[in-house]
């Protein structure tokens, strides 16, 4: 073995000598020169002589691609126009080079080979560290970081030779290979002699790897003799996987069966998804069209408000001049008497009775005359109150089909949501049942793969049906609330539940303002009583909360507590106290004084109408014949009690 390993040791010395010459012969023919002596050569001839020696015995990952070789130098001018001169339409390989003037280290990116001439070596590591992983081969000049440099090219002061060594670890992380030509000719003793211990530690491998082989070999061969005895019991077992195969197939016929009629329950529920998007779209459409007829109510309320101010107006007037007549009937009456006393102390008693009865006569023609004007101005008054009532009927009904416009879009935004996902479950079961079908077609369907599939149909089924029943309730409440709303007439009810009902349609204004609200009654009553009304204070009282209590707060809370009355003495018989608490920042004595007062608003100017308690308290106390009381604190909340009969 060591005489081998000595005659291969002889043979690349002979080699390296041939290569050697070779390569002496090659710069004096890129150069053009006479001279054959390497010490004659300047210092740029040689080092561009090296590196275009280095591109023939090195190849890169991706070489049969390239178009060229791309030679970056580094802040060494008077190199790179020396190569620019002697490589000009140059090609090595079949291939042109390609010569960068490289100022910064992102420059040396795109290059092939790099070259860092002595004066840059403080920056070798960084520039090291830089190209690693980028296929680049580094070529350094009399550095002395060993570990960073690829090829470093050494120049001593005084001799003009130039030598250079290879660090082959850092060009084999490159992906570059290098021939074992350019390896001997750079090479020292100490290379080859690391050569030569590199093909020993392989020849020790190979043996080991030898008698690794054979150890392997023999457990092989123990593990043939334990295998031979478990395929006999692996044919015993076969026959029995048989017999258990034939009992999966009448299962696997069973299953089948069930899914053909699971997906039977899939098609009808889709049958059904599908008349519910029908209805949805014909709501959607009904909602339009009342959105309109709410604008062009809107107008018409705002030319009634108009109307109304003018009649506030009038009315003024009308009651200063009324107060005045009064004055002045005053003033004549003390005047007459004044002059009664004075005629009845000159005059005797025949002129006393003429007097009289002068006066009698003056006196009932004013009666007359002032009756007359009364008649006329309490025609006006009736007239005047007759529009305004109209008016507040008008302005009710409008604020009705307001509160039902955001019931609505509610509704319409809460059915969204189940829909989706019965939608999402029935396209997983098609798609899960159509991989299952592909199963079945190709004969692999195992048992496990098909109870994954019927749990998933079951889960699926599951999520349909809850998601169809809470689209179902939605509009169940939906429908009740908004026939209550439009059409308003009397009928028996459960009040918890009506407002359980009420509560829900405005769940989605209350959730976007982080609004959370809690019902509790003492026991459910039915009252006979306009469920319309109802539900439009109801509304009312949360838009309340909403836009004033809980104004410039991030959350809060409202309470409605159902309370069987028991009367006093003192009290009414109320048949129920409904009470409405809201946490938020309170009422001051002001607002609290006039809160039921018509067009009375602490948001003059932002939308606001002044018209929402006004209209609580009149739907209370005369449509449904009832009482309302409020208790307010200041950044303490709010609380109403509304007392109720039990039928109108």
């Amino acid at each position: 073995m060591l005489s081998q390993a000595k005659r291969i040791i002889h043979n690349e010395k002979n080699h390296r000598s041939k290569v050697r010459a070779l390569l002496i012969f090659f710069m004096v023919f890129i150069f053009s020169t006479n001279v054959v002596n390497a010490q004659q050569l300047d210092s740029n001839r040689i080092k561009a002589a090296y590196v275009i020696n280095f591109i023939k015995h090195i190849s890169w990952p991706n070489e049969k691609n390239k178009k060229s070789y791309r030679i970056a130098l580094y802040k060494d001018q008077k190199f790179y126009q020396f190569l620019s001169r002697s490589l000009t339409q140059k090609t090595i390989k079949g291939k042109l080079v390609i010569l960068i003037n490289a100022q910064s280290i992102n420059d040396l990116k795109t290059a092939d080979i790099v070259y860092i001439p002595e004066k840059e070596n403080a920056k070798l590591h960084k520039i090291a560290n830089a190209l690693r992983g980028h296929e680049i081969l580094l070529i350094s000049n009399n550095s002395k970081e060993k570990h960073d440099v690829m090829i470093n090219l050494q120049q001593s002061n005084t001799a003009k030779t130039i030598t250079f060594e290879v660090n082959k670890s850092n060009v084999v992380y490159e992906k570059l290979n290098i021939s074992s030509e350019l390896l001997l000719l750079g090479g020292t003793e100490l290379d080859v002699a690391t050569l030569y211990r590199e093909t020993e530690l392989a020849m020790q491998k190979t043996r080991q790897q030898d008698i690794e082989l054979r150890a392997q070999l023999l457990s092989q061969q123990q593990q043939l003799t334990k295998s031979k005895k478990l395929l006999t019991k692996s044919k015993q077992q076969l026959s029995k996987s048989i017999k258990e195969t034939r009992v999966q197939k009448i299962e696997l016929k069973n299953l089948q069966q069930n899914v053909l009629s699971k997906q039977k329950l899939l098609l009808e529920q889709k049958e059904k998804l599908n008349s519910i998007s029908i209805l949805y779209k014909k709501t959607e459409q009904q909602l339009k069209l009342q959105q309109q007829v709410l604008a062009e109510k809107e107008q018409k309320n705002q030319q009634m408000l108009q109307r109304v101010a003018q009649n506030k107006k009038t009315l003024f007037s009308q009651n200063k001049k009324l107060a005045e007549h009064r004055q002045q009937l005053a003033l004549q009456d003390q005047e007459l008497v004044d002059r009664n006393q004075t005629i009845s102390s000159q005059k005797a008693y025949i002129l006393i009775t003429t007097v009289l009865v002068a006066i009698a006569v003056f006196v009932s023609l004013l009666v007359v005359f002032f009756f007359i004007k009364n008649k006329k101005t309490t025609r006006q008054l009736t007239k005047t109150l007759a529009y305004l009532e109209r008016t507040q009927e008008q302005l009710i009904q409008s604020e009705k089909m307001a509160s039902l416009g955001g019931l609505v879009a509610g509704v319409a935004h809460e059915i969204n949501t189940p829909l989706s996902i019965a939608i999402t479950s029935n396209s997983l079961v098609i798609d899960d049942t159509n991989e299952v079908k592909q199963k079945i077609a190709d004969g692999c369907l195992s048992k496990s793969r098909m109870s994954k599939h019927i749990e998933k149909v079951d889960q699926s089924l599951t999520m349909s049906e809850k998601a169809l029943e809470r689209v179902r309730i939605l509009l169940a409440n939906f429908k009740q609330v908004a026939a209550d709303q439009v059409f308003d007439d009397q009928r028996t009810f459960k009040l918890g539940e009506y407002i359980e009902e009420v509560m829900m349609t405005l769940s989605v204004e209350m959730k976007k303002h982080h609004v959370d609200y809690q019902f509790s009654a003492d026991d459910d009553i039915e009252i006979i009583t306009l469920p319309g009304a109802f539900a439009q204070i109801l509304t009312n009282l949360v838009n309340n909360s909403i836009h004033h209590g809980f104004e410039n707060r991030t959350s809060g809370n409202i309470t409605i507590s159902l309370i069987i009355n028991t009367p006093t003495n003192s009290e009414q018989d109320w048949a129920v106290k409904v009470i409405y608490q809201d946490d938020g920042c309170g009422m001051s004595k002001q607002v609290l004084n006039n809160i039921f007062e018509p067009f009375f608003t602490t948001k003059r100017g932002k939308g606001s109408t002044g018209l929402g308690m006004n209209i609580v308290y009149n739907l209370i106390n005369q449509k449904l014949k009832g009482d309302i009381k409020i208790s307010s604190e200041e950044g303490v909340g709010s609380t109403f009690e509304i007392m109720l009969p039990n039928s109108l």
